[in-house]
């Protein structure tokens, strides 16, 4: 009923049967091991300086040199291919030497060539005209036609049909 009289009894009882204390270490607080850290390495010996016109320098400058008198006569992707370099970094060295690769002339684009209308075609822009005289709008005209908006506008242009996007008000 009351847990401590339970607790009481049962304490009783244990002690009764011939039941003993054990009394258990306490905890005791126990520091970590110290840290061991590896031996620092040693530094590495600084290179010597070069001087100013040094030998890396003297490259660059030979491979610039070689590389714009090559750019005179030839584009940079021929340059590219005869060097073996990629073209962003002689895009690169052009930059930085001040020069531009050979640009060859662009040949003119030719003309279009229409097609000749087809007698389909002819029909259709005639049919259009009537559609249009008869006040139907351009959506109206490409579903009775059967035909897409895009097919519609090329005949208009292809037979100088002047056929509104909006009918006028007035």
């Amino acid at each position: 009923m009351n847990p401590s009289i339970d607790l009481e009894a049962a304490k009783a009882a244990f002690f009764a049967s011939g039941g003993q204390l054990v009394v258990l270490d306490s905890f005791t607080y126990q520091p970590l091991p110290q840290r061991k850290h590896p031996e620092p390495k040693p530094k590495r010996a600084k290179p010597a300086k070069q001087e100013p016109g040094g030998e890396r320098k003297s490259r660059a400058k030979a491979r610039t040199d070689q590389i714009e008198e090559l750019a005179k006569t030839m584009t940079c992707a021929e340059v590219a291919k005869l060097l073996g370099e990629t073209k962003t970094a002689l895009w690169g060295v052009a930059a930085r030497g001040g020069f531009r690769f050979f640009s060859p002339p662009k040949s003119a684009r030719p003309a279009k060539v229409k097609a000749e209308q087809s007698q389909e075609d002819r029909d259709l822009a005639d049919r259009i005209l009537a559609l249009r005289d008869a006040g139907k709008s351009r959506c109206r005209a490409t579903i009775e036609l059967g035909i897409g908006n895009c097919r519609l506008v090329r005949i208009i242009d292809e037979f100088g049909i002047d056929f509104p996007i909006q009918r006028r008000q007035g």
